[in-house]
């Protein structure tokens, strides 16, 4: 392979990988921001009671008061929209790779949230259809994080990119819970909060389809010196792999790491979904604070998501075991503790809320390099597979998290909001616990690749002596 990258701009030369992680986590951010907008419109949607406008007998006044078994339908046909795509956007992956395949999820995400406005002006079985769609192109985004990690990260810098790639959900609650406060709030009414992230999802998806590549090799500004970096210590893997997935379905890792998963994505969801709800309609506050209040500490969260995806990377004091363990027992039992407190905070304490709602999301920053770390060292090659399965994971949170909060939630008080908290705060505390247990850094027998002798790291060895171990247990075989 030649030199390439003669004509990039001098800082960016040997990091063509950082902008790919950049515009990665973008584009996917993008996606669960079209998801999310619902979740912010909804309590703006219809018409105040005493506006002169509109008069209360105007069926758009019903069509867009929405009840909470309407809400909980919209909720469930994104849900829908996710399970039925996420395995066959694994195919379609394994065949034609993230570039064209992530594009088109983008292209429908863009389009299904454009029509949103329209489609719940016209009825409400319009709008579910187009959130069903909105659904579909979501079962795109966790395997192409996994198909980003695999690509184009280096082994050191597994916890970088993944930090930043999982970091979708802050990026979109960061951007979309201001922005629709305002502008709901403002005279261009809650439809243009629609029309503006469709714009900028289009965009950012055609910047998606001009840089991509499905292997850096391929990429016209590779470099010969960036592409060993990302391949260094990988060993040879074949393209296109087809992932053993009844080995990894049984694999006694991924079905912890899997756990842990659930755990924490039925929390995120919570604060996505009904984290506005619970600020504006348990704890009074007003609906333009409600976004910030939500925004802040997703904002924190994605701070210390970056910053513990960074230190587990570099940190070299402890082995890759203990450093998963300590972050995910910070991410789980830490925010699950605070929940289970938070549903005993007495109504006149709000603040005292919101500081728990803080910890909470600071503490699950450390996720990155817990479960998802682990998931891409053991899985290696197949980490789109694992990955792509938490996303089917996601999909159940989505039906689970409104079915929870419709069964238990039906007069919004705050007794009936401290089984849903103090049910999360369980399920993350014995989550982490069984992830503890059963995590390793070691690649599963299923990628065929070869394990540290004496549980020395992989990771941590240098390039020339892996090549010696490598060579020394094919030799001892």
């Amino acid at each position: 392979m030649k030199e390439k990258g003669s004509s990039v701009v001098p800082c960016l030369e040997n990091r063509q990988r950082y902008i790919v992680l950049a515009i990665g986590t973008l584009c996917i951010a993008s996606i669960a921001s079209n998801m999310t907008v619902i979740n912010f419109t909804m309590i703006c949607m219809a018409p105040k009671t005493n506006s002169s406008e509109l008069p209360m007998s105007d069926a758009s006044v019903v069509n867009l008061a929405y009840d909470n078994k309407q809400k909980s339908i919209i909720m469930w046909a994104a849900a829908v929209g996710t399970l039925a795509a996420a395995w066959p956007f694994h195919w379609f992956y394994q065949q034609f790779g993230a570039r064209s395949v992530f594009f088109f999820a983008g292209a429908v995400s863009t389009l299904s949230t454009a029509l949103m406005p329209l489609a719940a002006h016209l009825h409400f079985n319009f709008l579910v259809i187009a959130r069903f769609f909105q659904g579909v192109s979501f079962g795109a985004d966790f395997a192409a994080i996994g198909l980003i990690v695999v690509n184009w990260a280096s082994l050191k810098q597994h916890g970088l990119f993944i930090s930043l790639l999982s970091s979708f959900s802050q990026i979109s609650v960061m951007f979309t819970m201001p922005v629709a406060g305002e502008l709901c709030e403002s005279s261009w009414g809650w439809e243009s909060v629609y029309y503006v992230h469709a714009v900028l999802s289009g965009v950012l998806f055609s910047l998606w389809w001009w840089f991509y590549r499905n292997n850096p090799t391929k990429h016209p500004k590779m470099t010969e010196i960036e592409l060993e970096k990302i391949h260094r210590g990988k060993g040879d893997v074949q393209a296109h792999e087809k992932a053993p997935i009844a080995k990894i379905l049984t694999n006694s890792v991924m079905l912890a790491v899997w756990l842990s998963a659930f755990g924490e994505l039925m929390m995120s969801q919570f604060i996505v979904m009904y984290g506005p709800t619970f600020l504006k309609e348990v704890l009074g506050f007003a609906v333009n604070h409600t976004g910030y209040f939500v925004a802040v500490p997703r904002a924190l969260h994605l701070a210390f998501k970056i910053i513990s995806g960074v230190a587990s990377d570099r940190i070299h004091f402890w082995s890759e075991k203990t450093k998963m363990r300590i972050f995910n027992t910070i991410a789980l039992m830490v925010s699950g503790a605070f929940f289970c407190i938070l549903g005993y905070l007495p109504k006149d304490q709000a603040h005292l809320s919101l500081i728990a709602l803080l910890v909470i999301e600071c503490s699950t920053g450390f996720i990155c390099g817990g479960f998802y770390k682990c998931a891409t060292l053991v899985a290696r090659q197949h980490s789109h597979f694992v990955l792509s399965q938490i996303q089917f994971i996601k999909c159940l949170s989505l039906f689970i998290e409104p079915l929870l909060v419709f069964l238990i939630c039906t007069h919004n008080t705050l007794e009936e909001w401290r089984i849903v908290f103090l049910t999360h705060g369980v399920l993350l505390i014995v989550g982490n616990i069984i992830f503890c247990y059963y995590a390793t850094d070691e690649p599963a027998d299923f990628t065929h690749l070869p394990q540290a002798p004496n549980g020395e790291e992989m990771t941590d060895v240098p390039p020339e002596r892996r090549r010696w171990l490598n060579c020394l247990t094919t030799c001892l075989e």
